[in-house]
This record gives structure tokens, C-alpha cells and sequence, in this order.
């Protein structure tokens, strides 16, 4: 994973592992970015994962000033 790419805990993210490409949740990344335990979308419970292992990283996190919430 690229530096300016970090996973925070929330976010929804795709990612590459040994040539298969997956969907994650990031429930709790380390202080030092060195593990985080992420839930997959496709599997039945979570699992530790090493950032530096997963290639071509794309995050998906809301830009909340665009969604235009109304005051209620």
C-alpha cells in the first residue's frame, strides 16, 4: 500500500491479495499502521492483515460536506 493510501478504521476498501481482488471494512488498524483487523465482505468473520501486504488499494470513504445533509 502506497503512504498517502492509509486504511483508517471505518473505512470501506478493495484490495489485492495473492492475485485475487477482495472487499473489506477496516475494523481497528495498529497505531504504527504495521497490522489491522478488517471484516471481508464475501467471508464469515475478520481477520488480521499486514497493509504493506495488499496491493493496488482503493478506498471508498464518503466526502460528507458533497452529501448535502438537511438540517431537521
Amino acid at each position: 500500500m502506497r503512504q498517502n493510501e492509509l486504511v483508517t478504521g471505518g473505512d470501506v476498501f478493495e484490495f489485492t491479495l495473492r492475485g485475487e481482488r477482495r472487499t473489506a471494512v477496516a475494523m481497528l488498524v495498529s497505531d504504527d499502521d504495521d497490522a489491522m483487523l478488517i471484516d471481508l465482505l464475501d467471508d464469515d468473520r475478520p481477520v488480521w492483515a499486514r497493509p504493506s501486504a495488499l496491493q493496488d488499494v482503493t478506498i471508498f470513504r464518503p466526502d460528507y460536506a458533497e452529501l448535502g445533509f438537511a438540517a431537521a
